[in-house]
């Protein structure tokens, strides 16, 4: 078994703060791929589900609920998770595992896809690239001007999460024979750290 990661995840001591609720969602990539609309739907909801917990005053306005921050920070955080593991997974009838757990002073995300040495390799480099980057301003603003025709290979998506959300990341890729499994774990903090 052949194990890499990578990440910024300094603040793991929220990882040990007692879950105060918790999701799990299994799905198939097939059912996000074939309706891609699937993926903002599911993170509109994360997003209204769990923003509710994060907010001082919950709105009696739906109008002021859909425009908080936090709503739509959890949604395009969560997003850019999905995607990534619909997009990576090489077998489209593979489950995609989600956990979504509420710590209180910190929303965690766990999304586990499979797919092959072949998928993952683009994936492992655009990480290199990322958390080895002195500054990630930088690297967007290179990305942009590089990938304007490809951008769906560039991680310009989770570039963006990374340096405009206050989340820290990890991603764990476990390989064993042909068999790869991406576990990625992103920590929005919910109160400054």
């Amino acid at each position: 078994m052949n194990m890499r990661k990578y990440g910024n995840l300094t603040n793991s001591s929220a990882l040990r703060q007692e879950p105060e609720s918790r999701i799990e969602i299994h799905l198939k990539p097939l059912d996000l791929m074939k309706y891609w609309r699937r993926i903002g739907i599911l993170s509109d909801f994360i997003g209204y589900f769990y923003g509710f917990s994060f907010l001082p005053e919950v709105p009696t306005e739906s109008q002021d609920m859909r425009n908080s921050e936090i709503v739509n920070s959890i949604s395009t955080v969560f997003n850019e998770l999905l995607e990534n593991a619909a997009k990576y997974s090489y077998d489209k009838k593979a489950d995609i595992d989600i956990c979504l757990i509420n710590r209180g002073v910190a929303f965690e995300m766990i999304v586990k896809n499979r797919t092959n040495e072949t998928n993952v390799a683009a994936y492992e480099e655009s990480l290199k690239e990322i958390f080895s980057a002195p500054n990630l301003e930088e690297l967007y603003i290179e990305k942009l001007e590089t990938n304007e025709n490809d951008p769906h290979h560039s991680g310009i998506g989770l570039i963006m999460v990374l340096k405009d959300y206050p989340v820290e990341m990890e991603v764990e890729i476990e390989s064993e024979g042909v068999d790869t499994t991406i576990t990625s774990r992103i920590l929005y903090f919910t109160e400054p750290q």
